[in-house]
């Protein structure tokens, strides 16, 4: 517990330090994701015992790194085609290939890579305050986990689903719950208070309706990835974060997440 605590802060605060000192540097936060993007795919790929076929996993993690570091446009959709053409040519390439292997391969590239640019659009449709959007969303993701872990570890009796996640507990899934919400609310009344002063109007209805929702998306999308992870025999996708596990351990529910609350943000304003 002590190796996820500090990881788990010092990760916190990174993050927070990222997403404040990167208004002024966006190519930054582009990088970062990026990178984030690169090694979460590369993580997907052991796991799966793809990354040994050189001709499906280079071009992906080139790929992977494209559109969260330059965003959309006529390169990313050129690249994608090029991308997608290659990754199904690679069977003809070479046959010993299987369908299933080229399916999951194209089908963890393309989530992976999308949801996470999904940040640097939140990031650039808030403006001036597209930290403050970015913050929201991996506040919904990671308070979540933190809070289904520790409730669940104190008070959690009652299994959730033993056959994927044996260790969730309901009582760690509405604990994580509550605490996302409230932890949401938290941190907008923070910037309503000292960041936007009463310049910008905040709708608080919206933010608990958001993190709720989020909330429940964001189990779901740790759900998934414990099936993966179940399914290819791994306890954690690497190792690379002490306590926590690899960086598809940490980001999991984040790649569900990010893309909701875009969308949420986009069709329902909350400022």
């Amino acid at each position: 517990m002590r190796k996820r605590i500090i990881s788990g802060v010092t990760g916190a605060l990174f993050a927070i330090f990222v997403l404040f000192f990167g208004k002024n540097n966006p190519a930054l936060i582009n990088l970062i994701t990026a990178l984030i993007s690169v090694l979460a795919v590369n993580e997907m790929f052991v796991v799966m015992d793809i990354s040994k076929f050189w001709i499906l996993s280079v071009p992906s993690l080139i790929f992977s790194a494209f559109l969260p570091a330059f965003g959309y446009g006529i390169y990313w959709y050129i690249l994608w085609y090029v991308y997608s053409v290659w990754i199904f040519s690679a069977m003809v390439l070479k046959p010993s290939l299987t369908l299933k292997q080229i399916v999951m391969c194209y089908a963890a590239t393309i989530f992976i890579s999308v949801s996470l640019s999904c940040m640097i659009l939140l990031r650039d449709f808030g403006k001036e305050y597209g930290c403050f959007f970015v913050l929201l969303a991996l506040c919904i993701a990671w308070l979540s986990d933190t809070g289904a872990y520790f409730c669940g570890k104190f008070f959690g009796k009652n299994k959730l689903c033993p056959s994927i996640s044996p260790k969730k507990t309901v009582e760690g899934f509405l604990g994580g719950v509550s605490v996302s919400v409230f932890s949401t609310l938290f941190v907008t009344i923070i910037f309503d208070l000292f960041v936007f002063a009463g310049n910008v109007g905040v709708n608080y209805i919206k933010i608990v309706v958001m993190a709720l929702v989020g909330a429940l998306i964001s189990v779901l999308g740790d759900l998934c990835f414990s099936a993966v992870k179940r399914k290819c025999g791994v306890k954690d996708f690497g190792s690379l974060m002490p306590g926590h596990g690899g960086v598809l351990d940490r980001f999991d529910s984040v790649i569900f997440v990010i893309p909701y609350v875009y969308i949420f943000v986009r069709l329902i304003p909350i400022i």
